[in-house]
């Protein structure tokens, strides 16, 4: 069977030289397919020096096209391209590449996938946008969506029918299952300098509203009365914003990582929890927390938000309590691979924390089943999946469901 030729287009790939979604997916994924199966042609629309520097190391290099988004001659470059390549399919990540692309797809008669990371939050969506995608709608071949609001977007705004859209977890990179290998428990306590024996909740997130961050505190307050050996690290990095979203364009200190900081010690210091409690800025590379950690918290209050950190702690065997809500809910199933709670819910938090304090055989199982969820979304079980998803479309059939998840 003769290898499909797929081509990757998409828009952006990173803000202030942080990958986005769709870069991780791009530095991470498209390098991992048989390319006996699959020969992956990636290409940006657009891109800044910035990102090109990013993507100077990137396993598969990729090519810069240089069209602005409304620049018409980007349809005849992908026109050319397609017909160049030979191309079997197009994998099209965010507004403008999925707009160009399937109206080219349409001419050329090839299956088009379009793949969203996020919703129309930041601007308007534009009429003359809203107008394509209603016409474009019915010849999208398949939609992929990193999270449930994104998938819901897409049926609702963007028109695609919803038999044709699935959720695509983040995909987990081999150098996280390696580290995870290396690094058991108590080899990352050591190399931490914590102690052996206290229960560790930790939270891998950002700051910023709706984060639930101010909501955990109160919460392990309340566990930390009645559990003298339990702590809480919160391992964060500020939220840095290309776009503010609608709702937070009135928050004066939404820019303000000190004062964000601050604020989070001085609810600490008020629930007298200041020596049960640290605030550690290392989102970037949080392995050891992760290894350190026994129980993970994702105490979101927006379904907006996913937690790359949540399936990516998942692979170091650790359970999770997250809100009830988003892509929490997708994947966990509720007392499988974690605990689910209403968001915003203290009481239910701090009930849900000391249940899986009080119980070692509980995280134990609960981690082996998050484990195998981590397993189910690797690089390599994705690309396994993608490559089904591609040939389904190259030959006419109708694309199974994409969604890897605890509810499966």
């Amino acid at each position: 069977m003769a290898a499909l030729n797929v081509l990757w287009l998409i828009d952006h790939v990173c803000y202030d030289g942080n990958l986005h979604g769709g870069g991780r997916l791009y530095m991470n994924l498209a390098p991992a397919f048989d390319p006996h199966e699959v020969q992956i042609f990636p290409y940006f629309l657009r891109a800044s020096d910035q990102v090109q520097r990013v993507f100077e190391t990137a396993p598969l290099p990729v090519t810069n096209l240089d069209k602005g988004k409304y620049d018409p001659s980007a349809l005849w470059t992908l026109y050319r391209l397609c017909r160049e390549k030979r191309i079997d399919v197009m994998h099209l990540f965010c507004y403008a590449s999925a707009t160009i692309g399937r109206i080219v797809g349409t001419v050329l008669r090839i299956p088009t996938i379009i793949h969203d990371f996020d919703t129309q939050i930041y601007f308007p969506y534009p009429l003359y946008l809203k107008a394509l995608d209603r016409i474009l709608a019915a010849t999208t071949g398949h939609a992929l969506a990193a999270s449930p609001m994104c998938r819901d977007y897409m049926q609702n705004q963007r028109r695609v029918p919803g038999e044709r859209i699935s959720i695509l977890p983040h995909a987990i990179p081999p150098s996280r299952f390696a580290a995870a290998a290396r690094l058991d428990r108590p080899t990352a306590r050591a190399a931490l300098g914590w102690q052996p024996d206290p229960i560790v909740f930790a939270a891998v997130t950002k700051l910023g509203p709706d984060r639930g961050n101010e909501c955990l505190l109160r919460a392990f307050a309340r566990v930390a009365a009645e559990r003298p050996d339990v702590r809480l690290v919160i391992v964060y990095k500020p939220t840095y914003y290309h776009y503010v979203p609608k709702e937070y364009q009135d928050v004066p200190w939404l820019h303000d990582a000190a004062h964000m900081v601050g604020e989070l010690q001085r609810l600490a210091s008020e629930l007298d929890i200041v020596g049960r409690v640290e605030l550690i800025e290392s989102l970037d590379e949080p392995d050891l927390y992760l290894a350190a950690a026994d129980v993970l918290v994702v105490p979101f209050l927006h379904e907006r938000f996913s937690s790359v950190h949540l399936l990516e702690g998942f692979a170091y065997g650790r359970p999770a309590i997250a809100t009830d809500l988003g892509e929490q809910r997708e994947l966990i199933r509720d007392g499988q691979q974690g605990l689910l709670v209403p968001a915003g819910d203290e009481s239910a938090l701090a009930a849900a924390m000391l249940r899986m304090a009080a119980d070692g055989s509980l995280r134990a199982a609960m981690g082996q089943s998050a484990a195998a969820l981590a397993q189910r979304c690797s690089v390599p079980e994705s690309a396994r999946h993608l490559t089904s998803l591609y040939r389904a479309l190259a030959a006419g059939r109708a694309a199974e469901p994409a969604l890897v998840q605890g509810r499966a």
